[in-house]
């Protein structure tokens, strides 16, 4: 730890995550802590429109998040920070919600 050798502290702590059942709960534990809760606030612009349109667009935009699963994909990614001290990856968006 104090050489900062990054690649044999990465390897020690997957190794861990593997033979460890404690060690595997604690990573999981902490990487749920947070809730990753999410909520739309809907934003009018134009006074004209129907509110059964702003309803449809609003039940559209949750249906997206809904999709997206990002309280599972939030945790997964936390998880992976906190065993492998950091996580590289890139947004996918598609019409049903977006992955990373």
């Amino acid at each position: 730890m104090a050489r900062k050798d990054y690649e044999t502290m990465r390897a020690i702590s997957n190794y861990f995550f593997d033979v460890s059942g404690l060690y595997e709960r604690l990573c999981k534990y902490f990487a749920t802590l947070y809730r990753y809760d999410w909520y739309i606030t809907p934003y009018i612009i134009d006074e004209k429109v129907k509110d059964e349109k702003v309803l449809a667009d609003f039940s559209q935009a949750l249906d997206y998040m809904d999709e997206s699963f990002v309280k599972k994909q939030c945790g997964d990614m936390a998880l992976k920070v906190i065993v492998n001290g950091c996580y590289y990856g890139y947004v996918v968006d598609t019409k049903r919600g977006f992955t990373f």
